[in-house]
């Protein structure tokens, strides 16, 4: 067998360790690259549930899920705020994902069908379970989840803290406050001139409130996004001929209430403490709602 020249094995050598150094680098920039795109593909997955959120739900379920988004308004019911505790089925992720399939007949929540894959309807769950438990209120915290009755009604109970203040006033100048009204069960309705499902309840509102006359409970029905009380008057009696209606003159008495979409409603017991919330138009004449308010106010 003939031997190679030195020569030759040198260039042999020399050539295999070129080839080696091309693999070992050509391997790193692969493994940088496949690193890379794993981080890009991490990043993109943890972005990808508010990235849908907003553009599926956040019209209506707003940027925080605080039912406060720009579509609200014009809805039949206001839309859920995942902050406010209990909801009609468990907070998990299996519970929210059937929500977001199927929607919840009889609401104006619809259901999406197939519109998303497995991995975006898993990162749009988690992205509302994660809105759901961030953010919770102190002056919306839960009581009682027992109280059936709050539930049908379609109120949610809440901490048993004094009323926030409210400076108000009426057509005639009057100023009133909720200590006016310390012997009495009060609900407060908060509504706007421009809210049609507001005005559209109106009367539901007032018949509620003469049902319920000569007993301890009394509306006040609060305006907010009229500063003059005589122009919401005028309004308000168009659609509920009789009616009494108030301004907030504080500037800050709906922040106070927190008071995202409308129409909102608080319920203030006798001693001047929160009981309960609700967001959203009713039937005043169901027969959960005369129940729950007949339960607050016994004389």
């Amino acid at each position: 067998m003939s031997q190679m020249p030195a020569k030759g094995n040198s260039v042999l050598i020399a050539t295999m360790v070129g080839l080696f150094a091309i693999a070992v680098i050509g391997g790193l920039l692969i493994g940088k690259k496949r690193s890379t795109l794993k981080t890009l593909s991490t990043e993109q997955s943890s972005s990808r549930g508010p990235f849908l959120y907003q553009g599926m739900c956040a019209s209506c379920h707003g940027t925080e899920g605080r039912g406060d988004g720009v579509s609200a308004q014009n809805l039949k019911s206001a839309p859920r705020d995942f902050s406010l505790r209990p909801w009609k089925t468990l907070i998990d992720l299996p519970s929210i994902k059937k929500v977001i399939v199927e929607g919840i007949p009889g609401t104006v929540m619809p259901g999406i069908k197939n519109a998303l894959t497995e991995p975006d309807l898993d990162a749009l769950a988690k992205h509302v379970l994660k809105l759901a438990d961030q953010n919770l209120s102190p002056s919306m915290k839960v009581v009682s989840t027992t109280d059936q009755i709050a539930i049908d009604a379609g109120f949610v109970l809440v901490a048993n803290n004094p009323a926030p203040l409210l400076q108000l006033e009426d057509e005639q100048g009057n100023k009133l406050k909720l200590s006016d009204y310390k012997d009495k069960t009060v609900m407060l309705h908060f509504w706007g001139v421009q809210c049609p499902h507001c005005l559209k309840e109106m009367q539901s509102l007032l018949k509620l409130e003469k049902s319920f006359q000569g007993k301890s409970f009394v509306v006040l029905h609060v305006c907010t996004d009229e500063e003059d009380a005589k122009v919401a008057q005028q309004i308000a009696s168009k659609y509920a001929s009789g009616i009494k209606v108030v301004v907030e003159t504080s500037g800050i008495g709906l922040a106070r209430y927190e008071v995202q979409t409308l129409p909102a409603f608080w319920l203030i017991g006798k001693e001047g403490r929160t009981i309960a919330r609700s967001t959203g138009a009713r039937d005043w004449a169901s027969k959960p709602c005369r129940i729950f308010i007949e339960s607050l106010t016994p004389n």
